[in-house]
């Protein structure tokens, strides 16, 4: 395509007081720059929004983005790109409930006594900056002026490395919390099995600090028309999350209509210790991607 629209939103842990909601929309253009060269430039804009628990912690990120993709041969290219941006955190303390609230004669909490907390700051706005890198390698040679689906097969290898200048994410002008580099290689690749049938393969991982996150997906992809004009596939799958013990794993549903419009759900099932709270309910969430190409 050489205009992408994307959006996602994530509601997690309702059923316990500390509910998560996400929301994410991106969009991004392709410029050939004429016949300058082989390859292509991209540039695109994201914003991310998410609010957590009874403080309601929230951090709202705008990001710009751009991109140089280099072929190598007709089916192989290698792409670069960077972002910048500004975000905020913020919270509210109205929800929040502190030990001098607690009477001892009515033996109930108060919210009229005073909490004994002097937030200087309740709100935060830093820079931040990342880089990536991905090699893609395809069946589908880039010279074909319509892609029948024919040739499905491709895998993509990379990483992204997030929050370069360290940000500072503290509320305290006294104090600051450096936010660690994360780390993110990943692999994903589609085989195709046969006529109508593909198998879809991902994994991704996380590396912050002291933490650790795997994520790996797998699914298969039956295209029920390839007319163009007409294309129509659907993708059944399931993925499972994992630190150093099992997280959550997860169905998912994905429709394709003319390799256009993709949307897909997804629902999580928490087997982590936090089931006793979560009764292994996690989350939903919804993505919806529209191409749209010259």
């Amino acid at each position: 395509g050489d205009t992408r629209i994307a959006a996602s939103y994530r509601s997690q842990w309702n059923q316990v007081p500390v509910a998560y909601e996400t929301f994410t929309v991106t969009a991004d253009h392709k410029y050939t720059c004429g016949a300058a060269g082989p390859g292509f430039f991209s540039v695109g804009a994201a914003l991310n929004y998410d609010q957590a628990g009874d403080s309601r912690l929230a951090l709202a990120e705008f990001g710009l983005y751009g991109s140089y993709t280099r072929p190598l041969n007709e089916q192989s290219f290698v792409t670069a790109g960077l972002n910048i941006g500004a975000g905020q955190r913020a919270f509210k303390t109205e929800d929040l409930r502190f030990d001098r609230n607690f009477d001892p004669l009515m033996q109930m909490f108060n919210g009229d006594l005073d909490n004994g907390e002097n937030f200087s700051n309740t709100s935060h706005i830093f820079l931040d900056a990342g880089f990536g890198i991905n090699f893609r390698w395809q069946a589908l040679q880039s010279t074909a002026l319509i892609d029948l689906l024919e040739k499905r097969s491709k895998l993509d290898i990379g990483i992204g490395i997030h929050h370069l200048p360290r940000p500072d994410m503290s509320f305290r002008d006294d104090v600051e919390s450096k936010l660690p580099i994360r780390y993110s290689p990943y692999a994903t690749g589609i085989i195709q099995v046969g006529d109508p049938l593909d198998a879809h393969l991902a994994i991704v991982a996380q590396y912050q600090g002291p933490y650790r996150q795997y994520l790996a997906t797998i699914g298969a992809k039956l295209h029920l028309n390839r007319t163009p004009g007409q294309q129509l596939s659907i993708m059944l799958g399931a993925g499972y999350r994992f630190d150093e013990f099992g997280d959550a794993w997860y169905p998912a549903l994905e429709f394709n209509y003319h390799e256009f419009l993709r949307a897909s759900l997804s629902y999580d099932i928490n087997i982590s210790e936090f089931q006793i709270a979560t009764n292994r309910r996690g989350g939903l969430e919804l993505n919806v991607r529209y191409l749209i190409k010259k």
